[in-house]
Parts: C-alpha cells; sequence; structure tokens
C-alpha cells in the first residue's frame, strides 16, 4: 500500500470525536485545496504491506480505523481489504466530493465527505450526484469553512438542495479562524442536521503532523 503515515491516535472531528483510532494516512490527492493541512501527502508515499499495517492496527486494540490521505478513494481496492479483514471495526472514510463513495459503502464504513467550497480553490471538482449516496445512518457531509458570507451561502443552497436526503451536516472551521462566530451561525440556523466540529487533536498537539 501507498502510505504516508499509520498511527494510535484520537479522532479529532467527524462522526466519531475523540475516540481511539488507527489512522491509515494514504499517498497522493486528486485536489490541491488552498487551506489544506496534509500537503505532505501529495506525494507517492512509502509502500508499506498489507500485513505491517494490519499488525499494526490488531496490536492498537482500536475500535476505530480513520481511512484518509490525501484521497483514500485512489486506493479504493486497498481501502476495501482493510474493511473486509477487520469485520468487527468500524471504519471512517474521509475522502472529498469528486470520487465515487459507492465502492467503500459497507455496514461496517462510514464515508465523511469533505464538500469542497470556493475559497478551497477547488469547488469546481465537486460532484452533487455523489451526495444522493451519503447514507442518513451511517455517513456525513463536512463544510471545511473560512466563515464568509460566500461560503456561507454556498453552505445553506447546498443544505436546502439535500433536505430530503438527511444525512447529517458538520460545519467545521479553517483552522486558525473564528470558531466562535461559526458556531453560533451554526446554531442560529436551528437545523437539526447540523453539528459542529472543531480539530481536538490540534487543540491538543497543536498544528503539526502527529503521526511522526
Amino acid at each position: 500500500m501507498q502510505l504516508i503515515e499509520h498511527y494510535l491516535s484520537i479522532q479529532g472531528e467527524g462522526l466519531h470525536p475523540g475516540k481511539l483510532t488507527y489512522f491509515v494516512r494514504f499517498a497522493r490527492c486528486n485536489l490541491s485545496c488552498s487551506w489544506c493541512d496534509s500537503t505532505y501527502t501529495f506525494g507517492k508515499g512509502d509502500e508499506i504491506s498489507f500485513a505491517v499495517v494490519a499488525n499494526a492496527i490488531l496490536g492498537s486494540k482500536a475500535r476505530f480505523v480513520c481511512l484518509t490521505g490525501g484521497e483514500p478513494l485512489l486506493h479504493t481496492e486497498d481501502c476495501l481489504r482493510l474493511i473486509r479483514h477487520f469485520p468487527e471495526i468500524h471504519f471512517d472514510i474521509e475522502t472529498g466530493g469528486a470520487l465515487d463513495i459507492a465502492p467503500v459503502q459497507t455496514p461496517i464504513s462510514s464515508v465523511i465527505m469533505d464538500w469542497k467550497l470556493t475559497h478551497s480553490g477547488m469547488s469546481s471538482r465537486m460532484k452533487e450526484e455523489h451526495l444522493r449516496l451519503l447514507r442518513p445512518d451511517k455517513d456525513l457531509l463536512k463544510f471545511v469553512t473560512d466563515g464568509s458570507d460566500e461560503e456561507k451561502a454556498e453552505i445553506l443552497a447546498l443544505i436546502a438542495r439535500t433536505e430530503n436526503l438527511d444525512f447529517p451536516v458538520s460545519i467545521q472551521p479553517v483552522w486558525g479562524t473564528d470558531s466562535q462566530k461559526l458556531t453560533e451561525w451554526t446554531l442560529s440556523l436551528k437545523n437539526p442536521r447540523l453539528q459542529v466540529n472543531l480539530q481536538i487533536h490540534k487543540l491538543i498537539w497543536g498544528d503539526k503532523r502527529i503521526g511522526v
């Protein structure tokens, strides 16, 4: 498998914040967001055997695994091999909105779709047909936003267009922006689909890699 790193930590965001989680970070990305905090994943990474990663997951005792990147769906077969190997573990798959998520949607996996807004520079790469695949009881749509009026308008429009789909939606501030203002705005919407995620791993360790 082409990986940047793999390690045990806590989940800092998404559906299971605070949970003991084993992270498998795949190399390469099909996007290049302006606010990306993982540009070190854009390279080819290292070739690490499935057995090494599987044994590390087993030894960690974690009951949650996060497949992230980069873009893990550039490595769909490796993702599925891990999911099938550990039927007792829950997998979170962090992906953008540009690639088909259907192949990795299983009863023991959740997709966290990080939808790119205008200021990411990648909004034109998003495909709205992929939103219809998100499951209300399993998956999450995530907006990482700078809190600008322009991006708030985008968020509201997309929430309105997907109202009948009923999957949960996470509002997450770009690291270093005003999380209080964004949280208060989210509360003002009074929408039960919404949640606010802060990157609690960064609150603990700062804005640095924790897998090395």
